[in-house]
């Protein structure tokens, strides 16, 4: 009997072994069909994973990116003239978006370095400005007058150079003979400034700069005096040939305030009491704000004075540009910018007031702006004490109608003005809207 029990025990240790491989192979099965079924399903039920995933560890809550936010960050830092010079040649592009961003996917990246490693500007004369908008580099226009700071965030992700002032909409980055430097026409003052930066041109600028050669868009003032041009403003891009801007069909996108409308303004808007109705819209009251929804297409709130506002930028004792900048330009983005259809909106310009700053935007349509009816802006924001106080969105919405219109070439349109205003004016190809149902582009002088 007592020879019997090392083969109990020997019997015994091979159930165990025999129960150890079965909770094995369960455990293998059970990996291999949750694996199969996340790989059949891998493009439409990544929640399985996650799901699994989330049994073996805490909940958390995780904030994502709107990317709808990060495209308006990128149009509203997006110039609608770029001139490429390589010191002999110039190829520039106007009056179409795609060509312009797709150039200025190419060469936007100077913009940022120089923007972001630019040291204190000094004074330079307009000769020298001209100079560098024949050298080799880069030429922008943003149509709007944009915060120096504020672009150099938009451009150099994120990041703000203190060192730069003023508001500026034509920038350069050209070649001079101690490196890249930085020059741009300061809208503040009027004057010309220039910065040294860290670029590198050989084997980085001139490689992004190289290969475009030239499609004979000179400035006016390259012309000379007996060219016709006389007239125009000096960076007046003159056009080989004359354009033919599209038409656009124009509505009204709040023409009909339903209740998913409504609920998606409030949203946007941060209320989301509820409304009651007023002639041609509603009204929305809490406390001392009040937010009025109209289907003439326009909405606009107001607070009264020594109240506080649901939106805050800065502080009574001061404010920052770019924050304030990047707070309107949001709410724009999400309110007109939304319902705008083929427009973009873009930044006009930031103005002190007596009591504090007002912002306004405008819409373009394929790289021209568009002029609303009694000089409104598509969103106009008032700041005091550090809070939004009161703005007013007009809302319009544009699609291409499939159709393009005839304007005068440049030469002659320069004639007209020049017969009509001897003072050197901008020439530019606007959109007129007046709230009828199409807008088409002509030539006007700023």
């Amino acid at each position: 009997m007592e020879r019997s029990k090392p083969r109990r025990r020997r019997n015994r240790g091979v159930e165990r072994l025999k129960t150890l491989l079965i909770v094995l192979l369960s455990l293998s099965a059970i990996y291999l069909t949750g694996l199969a079924l996340v790989q059949n399903r891998v493009s439409g039920s990544q929640g399985l994973l996650s799901g699994l995933i989330s049994l073996f560890r805490p909940q958390s809550t995780v904030e994502t990116s709107d990317p709808g936010n990060t495209v308006q960050l990128t149009a509203a830092a997006r110039p609608v003239r770029i001139a490429v010079c390589d010191g002999v040649n110039r190829y520039a592009v106007q009056y179409n978006t795609t060509q312009t961003d797709k150039l200025y996917d190419s060469v936007g990246i100077l913009l940022g370095e120089a923007l972001s490693s630019a040291d204190s500007p000094t004074v330079v004369t307009e000769s020298v400005w001209q100079a560098a908008l024949s050298a080799p580099g880069v030429w922008f226009d943003f149509l709007g007058k944009i915060p120096l700071e504020t672009l150099s965030a938009w451009t150099g992700e994120g990041g703000i150079n203190t060192a730069l002032t003023g508001s500026a909409r034509r920038i350069a980055v050209a070649l001079a003979d101690d490196g890249v430097r930085l020059y741009y026409h300061n809208e503040s003052d009027g004057l010309y400034y220039t910065c040294k930066t860290a670029v590198t041109y050989q084997g980085h600028m001139d490689e992004l700069i190289a290969g475009y050669g030239g499609n004979g868009v000179p400035f006016a003032f390259e012309l000379g005096t007996d060219s016709g041009y006389n007239g125009l403003d000096p960076y007046v891009l003159i056009s080989a040939s004359a354009p033919t801007p599209n038409i656009y069909r124009a509505s009204n996108p709040l023409a009909n305030l339903d209740d998913t409308l409504i609920s998606s303004l409030q949203q946007a808007l941060s209320f989301q009491t509820s409304y009651y109705a007023i002639p041609n819209g509603i009204r929305i009251r809490e406390g001392q704000e009040t937010l009025e929804i109209s289907n003439t297409g326009t909405v606009s709130y107001t607070t009264a004075e020594g109240t506080s506002s649901r939106y805050p930028v800065g502080s009574e004792y001061g404010y920052d540009i770019t924050e304030v900048v990047e707070t309107t330009r949001r709410m724009a983005a999400d309110t007109v910018g939304r319902y705008c259809g083929a427009a973009r909106i873009y930044l006009m310009d930031v103005t002190e007031t007596d009591t504090g700053l007002s912002v306004r935007y405008g819409y373009s349509l394929n790289g021209a702006e568009v002029s609303l009816s009694g000089g409104d802006s598509a969103a106009l924001f008032t700041i005091q004490d550090g809070q939004i106080t009161a703005f007013a969105l007009r809302f319009r919405r544009y699609e291409d109608a499939g159709q393009t219109s005839l304007v005068l070439n440049e030469r002659m349109a320069a004639a007209a003005l020049e017969a009509l205003d001897p003072e050197g004016r901008e020439l530019v190809l606007c959109y007129s809207d007046s709230g009828g149902d199409t807008v088409q582009a002509g030539w006007v002088a700023k």
